[in-house]
């Protein structure tokens, strides 16, 4: 369930910056304005913002669902499912932190991809176009077309799909690999 991680993440990690941002701004009121409390002040600000932006989707009801008849991705009350025998790969695709000068979100950071076996899934699917993706493969011998997923940051959810397709259909399963995102125009 991406829903649950995402709200966990948010729970924790944007509790955490948030309490420690209201901490620092009372000790910046009592014991007087230092160097050292605007750092940190700062550096729970940005971490809050950070977890907050990275929450987007929280309350979607986004899931998967991994079974032996296909994948099932749940969106808002949708459930879109796709066969194994039209699925060549699946693996979790990651970004590194920065790429071309520029931080990359945390939300955007880690997707689930599966790659259709054959050139005219697109048309089979229309369900599925907001989640496909034309670009360089990642992988040799993958097509340049794909189905990306997005997973929350800081969660286990990459390695429980991971388990769960090597568990119904491991020749499938192509692992972790890095990904990049296409360069930025002239």
């Amino acid at each position: 369930d991406v829903s649950a991680s995402m709200f966990r993440a948010l729970v924790i990690g944007g509790g955490l910056s948030g309490l420690g941002t209201v901490l620092v701004a009372a000790a910046l009121v009592n014991k007087g304005s230092t160097v050292g409390l605007w750092v940190w002040q700062l550096v729970f600000a940005v971490l809050f913002l950070w977890f907050i932006a990275g929450s987007r989707g929280v309350f979607n009801g986004r899931g998967f669902l991994v079974d032996r008849s296909g994948f099932y991705a749940r969106t808002t009350g949708e459930v879109f499912g796709v066969s194994w025998d039209e699925i060549k790969a699946v693996g979790i695709g990651t970004l590194p932190w920065v790429q071309h000068g520029r931080l990359v979100a945390p939300d955007r950071r880690q997707a689930l991809e599966f790659y259709p076996a054959d050139p005219g899934f697109a048309a089979r699917h229309p369900e599925l176009e907001r989640w496909r993706v034309i670009e360089p493969a990642s992988l040799p011998g993958m097509p340049d077309e794909r189905y990306r997923f997005h997973l929350p940051p800081f969660s286990r959810l990459p390695r429980a799909l991971e388990g769960a397709v090597q568990d119904v259909v491991p020749q499938k399963w192509v692992g972790h690999y890095k990904r990049s995102l296409p360069g930025p125009e002239n």
